[in-house]
Formats: structure tokens, C-alpha cells, sequence
């Protein structure tokens, strides 16, 4: 992206030792996901459901796994006597078929342990390491994650599986399941999820309600309170033993298992919760995965982020001594040197649609941003400007589409220019960002990026590579095909770097192009350029891993890889210091990562 160029400005060309093989995850805990806890261990299964991340010191600092082979987690279980064993329930892609993941490294690398021919919905861990697993052929019973075999007796259609003391309480075909010394009894307790604490156990289900047993499943009896929605967003008990209840009235705490309720503001602060849960030492200070992401509360009003560095990373900038990462939740900033993965979040709870930062471009103090959201059920760009490193924001303008470029003109400073997708249109502003102009042009099929130059600008379209040198009054073609991003060398604006889907095309005169082809089988994304010349490019992978990050030494003629494990989900944003001596790459699911350059 464009933007990356503005960091790099301090063209001071250097030498120093050769790059590190490292790449170190530095954040922003900018995810949720499931939970799960070992002793002093935290486990998340992100959203993505694609790797877990692991934490040794109570969410202060996390440790992200290597990609799942061939599936999408959709549960995570640790094993409570071996905290390093751990299980994921989850999905192949395309067959329908369930897999369930075994780690026995915390969650670092995964293999396959179970696999069935339908989904497995959830797992679950008992005494002496005994495991569970739930799918629709019913309940698989293993010992430390293998030998897999399927229950006599189990009920199909099992959707979530809970150890409660010696016995076994599902939630299968809508209704509770009970095993208990041998033998499997089935009650109308409607339940799509179960908790427990001691003997109590809470089933609930979406449309039928709250229900909860104080004899480990044998009898029940229906939760009310003083909410008249039917819907049940959440419900369940927590290990200091609270009831809590979440409908489209609020979110309610009882402490007396349902006798008196409080009302609390977790629905303002965190939005809908998906899962609780606990450090066993630590029953009081509760964990909750809600739409916002992870939060650690104590009273379910007052609420601490905790988040894992597993954001989508749309956009990267800096401006003095503020990183700024653009994500699919808003952006986060923190001070340079990067120091800690927790930054510093745009606001507390994120819509769940509306707040994607796809564009970030900085400039003499000033930071703008291009959100995309939504007016009504219309496509938005919202531009908002930061005048203090990226900690407030004010709106500027809007106007209709996407957008995923923005990029400061190197000779006038008040000229911006913003991309756009989803319509044939760009934008161009004359007064720093404050307002702007449509540019609409009929050939364009959706910008991903703008290259801005002395002598004009240059615009990597769906529908080919574009040229103007009239500020966007006229265009002329350059080459065709869709292109996914482009850049200008601030040394030497004749040399200029076209990105395809697969393939590099490089100028050296600003008007004739050569292709590089085939430079990767995955669909190149991002650009950038260090001082020194050296160019980093960054590759996504729908499929399996990709490169993560290419590098070339000779202005794009040839490709190396650059990338490892850490990238290797994709990179979406690339952005070098101005001192040349770091790179950092925003990433599809694992954050921003930085790593040395010499």
C-alpha cells in the first residue's frame, strides 16, 4: 500500500548485518475466541479457528500456534493434569467431515487425532485424562486425545459435551443427555450448551430458555428473572458459582442460583457473550469472549481488555513516535519501540459490522484513516483525521464504497487521494483530507491501491494499472489484468512496482513494464521499500500457507522468500522504518509482526 511510502521518506541509506530469521509477534491483542484453562495456562481458539494462542503469564503476553492442517476449529479443550495437552474440535473445508486437532507442545503444532464424517462441535476433558468429543454420530470417548471410539449408546446429534463429577451431561438433538454408572437417560431439559460448577449444571437454548439441575442432571428446574425476551443470547454458571443470563434485555448475575438478579452493563461494554471462563486459582476474575473480544472482569461491569495478537491487520502507518495498525475492529496504536501486545484500542466495545480501518496514511502530525462501514444499507467510506498520533479521532468526510488506499501527494501537501472499491470512482481532497472530490471513471472495476508521485499518480485497479498526471481527470491504461497494488520508488520515480495476482511487473523508465510471472502461487497482496532499495512483498493463501513475505534486492526483477511460520497465513500490510532496521507485516489472523533487518 501507498502509505507505506510516507515511512520511509528519510531515504538514508545504510549498512548493517543481515537480516533476522525471527518474527516476533508485538500485537495488538486485537481478537477473541474460545477459552480454555490449564493451572496458570490460558488457551484461544481465535474466530478464525485456525491456530490457537497460548499464554504463560495470565494474558500479558501470548504465544501464537502454527497453522491447524486441513480444517477450522470451532472448540478448544486443556487437559487440566497436563496442561500442555490439548484437543480442538472443528470442520474440513468442503466435505462436511469433523477432525479433532491433539497438541501436546501447548497448543504450538497440531495433529490429527479423530476424524468423523460430520462436524465435531466440541470437546471436552475428564479425570485421568480421559476425552470427549460431540458429532452427529453421537459421543467419541479417547484417552489423552486417542484411541477414539464411539460411546454404545451415545445420543446423535451431539452438540456439547460436559464432565460433571463421574458423569457425562450433553446437549444433543436440542435436549439433554445424561450418562451416568453405564447407562445414558435423556430428559426435555431444552439445551444447545451446558456449564457446571460442583453439581450444578445450566443447559441453556437459544429460543428455550434457562434451566438448571442441582444434582449433577437428575432433576431440573426453569431460570427466571426480570427479563421478558425469549431470546437466550447467553447462559450458563461461572467457577465462583454465578448464575448469568444474557437476552435481548440485558445481561443479568444472580449469586443465589436465581432467587435475586442484577442487572449489569456487560451488554453495553462488551457486547453479546459467547463463553466464560476461569484460572482454576483465580474463580473471581472471569474471562468473557464476547463480540468486542476477550475481557477479564470481575463484576461483569468493569471490564479489562485481554484480546490475543490474532487480528486481521488491514493497513499500517506511523507518525512520530505512533504505530498504528488498521483492523476488521477499528485501529490500535502504541508507542514505538514496540514494547508490549497490548495497544492502545479506538473504543471499548466495536460494532460488528461498520468499523473496518482499511486505509491509514500519515503525514507532518497529521494521521487520516479510511473506515468502512455502512449508511443504512449502503457501502461507506467514513475518513476520519488524528492530530495526536492516532489516540482520538474526528470524522472528516463520507462518501460512498470501500476503500483501501489513502496516500498524501509528495508535492502538495493538502492533496489526498483515497481509493475505492465497489464503485467506478476515486477521491481526491485539496484540503488535507477535510473534503473531497469524486473522481468517476467508467473503466475502473475497484481500487486496491494509489502510488502517488511528483509527476502524478498511478492506480493498481481490478480491471488493470492505471496512470494519471492530472490528478485524476483523465486516465490511461497501463497494462491490464487485475492488479492488487502498486509502488513508486522515493528515490527514483521512474522505477515503479506493479503487484498481480501471481505476478511482479517492474519499470525503470515509468513507462514501459516487464513481467515478472509467477512469482507465487498465492495471491500477492502488499508492497513496500526500504530505505536501501530492497523490496518487501506480501502473499495470502486461502488454501494452506502461503509464503508469507517475498524479497528482492535488484528492484523486483527476482523473488526470495522472506516469509516463516509466524507469516505464513498471509500478510496483508507491509511497512518499513525509517532507519531501514525493521519490518513490520500485518498479518490475515496473527496480528502485526516485526522483525529485524540488521
Amino acid at each position: 500500500m501507498i502509505i507505506l511510502l510516507t515511512a520511509v521518506l528519510a531515504v538514508v541509506p545504510s549498512a548493517h548485518a543481515g537480516p533476522s530469521t525471527r518474527w516476533d509477534n508485538i500485537g495488538p491483542n486485537g481478537a477473541g475466541g474460545y477459552l480454555a484453562f490449564a493451572q496458570k495456562i490460558a488457551y484461544v481458539l481465535p474466530g478464525a479457528g485456525q491456530q490457537v494462542f497460548r499464554s504463560d503469564d495470565r494474558g500479558r503476553s501470548w504465544r501464537q500456534g502454527r497453522l491447524f492442517p486441513e480444517m477450522r476449529g470451532a472448540a478448544l479443550a486443556a487437559d487440566p493434569a497436563r496442561p500442555d495437552s490439548v484437543l480442538v474440535a472443528g470442520y474440513e473445508g468442503g466435505g462436511g467431515a469433523g477432525t479433532v486437532l491433539r497438541s501436546v507442545d501447548g497448543g504450538l503444532s497440531f495433529s490429527v487425532a479423530l476424524r468423523t464424517p460430520s462436524e465435531v462441535q466440541d470437546v471436552a476433558f475428564g479425570a485421568a485424562g480421559v476425552s470427549y468429543a460431540a458429532s452427529a454420530e453421537g459421543v467419541y470417548r479417547g484417552v489423552g486425545g486417542l484411541g477414539w471410539s464411539l460411546l454404545p449408546g451415545s445420543p446423535a446429534a451431539a452438540e456439547d459435551v460436559h464432565v460433571v463429577g463421574p458423569d457425562l451431561v450433553v446437549a444433543a438433538g436440542g435436549v439433554v443427555h445424561v450418562l451416568r454408572a453405564g447407562k445414558w437417560s435423556a430428559s426435555d431439559v431444552p439445551a444447545d450448551k451446558i456449564s457446571s460448577r460442583g453439581d450444578v449444571v445450566v443447559a441453556r437454548k437459544f429460543s428455550g430458555g434457562v434451566h438448571l439441575s442441582a444434582d449433577r442432571g437428575v432433576s431440573w428446574r426453569a431460570v427466571t428473572g426480570p427479563w421478558t425476551a425469549s431470546w437466550i443470547l447467553y447462559g450458563g454458571i461461572t467457577a465462583n458459582g454465578w448464575i448469568q443470563v444474557q437476552t435481548l434485555d440485558g445481561h443479568f448475575i444472580s449469586a443465589d442460583q436465581g432467587v435475586t438478579w442484577k442487572r449489569t452493563d456487560a451488554v453495553e461494554q462488551v457486547d453479546v457473550y459467547t463463553e466464560i471462563g476461569s484460572f482454576p486459582d483465580m474463580p473471581d476474575w472471569q474471562w468473557v469472549y464476547g463480540s468486542g473480544g476477550v475481557y477479564a472482569t470481575a463484576d461483569h461491569e468493569h471490564f479489562k481488555r485481554v484480546g490475543v495478537p490474532g487480528a486481521h491487520v488491514l493497513s499500517l502507518a506511523v507518525s512520530g513516535r505512533s504505530i498504528i495498525a488498521g483492523t476488521m475492529q477499528g485501529s490500535y496504536r502504541t508507542d514505538l519501540p514496540v514494547a508490549s501486545q497490548e495497544w492502545d484500542f479506538d473504543g471499548s466495545a466495536p460494532p460488528a459490522i461498520g468499523n473496518r480501518v482499511g486505509a491509514l496514511a500519515a503525514r507532518d502530525g497529521v494521521v487520516l484513516r479510511g473506515r468502512n462501514g455502512y449508511r443504512g444499507s449502503m457501502d461507506a467510506i467514513f475518513v476520519e483525521r488524528s492530530l495526536d498520533g492516532g489516540r482520538s479521532w474526528a470524522i472528516t468526510a463520507e462518501m460512498p464504497g470501500n476503500t483501501r488506499s489513502l496516500v498524501f501527494d509528495p508535492v502538495l501537501p493538502g492533496r489526498v487521494y483515497l481509493g475505492a472499491y465497489l464503485i467506478n470512482a476515486f477521491y481526491v481532497s485539496l484540503d488535507g483530507g477535510l473534503s473531497f472530490v469524486q473522481r468517476v471513471h467508467g473503466p475502473l472495476r475497484g481500487i486496491k491501491t494509489i502510488a502517488a508521485d511528483p509527476g502524478g499518480i498511478w492506480l493498481a485497479d481490478a480491471g488493470g494499472l492505471y496512470r494519471s498526471t492530472d490528478a485524476g481527470v483523465s486516465l490511461r491504461q497501463v497494462l491490464p489484468g487485475r492488479m492488487n497494488s502498486v509502488l513508486v520508488d522515493p528515490r527514483d520515480p521512474r522505477h515503479v512496482v506493479a503487484v498481480g495476482q501471481n505476478s511482479v511487473f517492474v519499470s525503470f523508465d515509468g513507462a514501459s513494464f516487464t513481467e515478472v510471472p509467477k512469482v507465487s502461487t498465492e495471491q500477492l497482496s502488499t508492497i513496500a521499500i526500504a530505505p536501501d532499495g530492497v523490496l518487501y512483498l506480501g502473499s495470502i493463501s486461502f488454501e494452506g500457507s502461503s509464503k508469507g513475505v517475498l524479497r528482492s534486492s535488484d528492484g523486483g526483477r527476482s523473488w526470495t522468500v522472506f516469509g516463516g511460520p509466524d507469516v505464513e497465513r498471509g500478510v496483508e500490510a507491509l511497512l518499513v522504518s525509517s532507519d531501514g532496521r525493521t519490518l513490520y507485516a500485518g498479518t490475515v489472523s496473527g496480528s502485526v509482526h516485526r522483525r529485524s533487518l540488521g
